[in-house]
């Protein structure tokens, strides 16, 4: 079933047009632009501040959410176990805590139109006034 919706979640992103997954943060937050690097080192917890030295907040999806694994796959080339490994790894050994994660996008885009340090990944729907799109990450098939 996991298997099959996460099929469904990738012909639905990939449509007649590449797809992407928007990489968004709260407008006031001074960022434009980031790089798909700077996005990884986010994400993974390499770093903890936007190239403006401002504190930075990654949000994430739940655990077996078909757009996390189709996000981390695209962004990083690994799988959404591997993630999960990855983040075991670093909280076995006391060094960090991974992102806060919600059920849904819906839950994801109020946390950033509320927090100017959150960054979180959305797929293309109507985002409120509160967000600004600082990515396109291209669906890695």
């Amino acid at each position: 079933m996991r298997n099959l919706l996460l099929m469904f979640t990738v012909l639905l992103l990939s449509g007649s047009l590449r797809a992407e997954i928007l990489v968004i943060v709260n407008t006031t937050n001074s960022i434009t632009a980031l790089e798909h690097k700077q996005i990884v080192d986010l994400f993974m917890g390499r770093v903890s501040a936007f190239p403006n030295r401002q504190p930075a907040r990654p949000l994430d999806l739940k655990a077996g959410t078909p757009l996390r694994a189709v996000f981390y796959k695209s962004l990083t080339g690994k799988s959404e176990a591997q993630v999960d490994a990855y983040w075991a790894t670093l909280i076995f050994a006391g060094r960090m805590s991974p992102p806060e994660q919600f059920s849904n996008e819906t839950a994801l885009i109020e946390k950033v139109t509320k927090d100017p340090s959150a960054i979180a990944y959305v797929t293309r729907q109507s985002l409120p006034n509160g967000v600004k799109i600082v990515m396109e990450l291209p669906v890695r098939e």
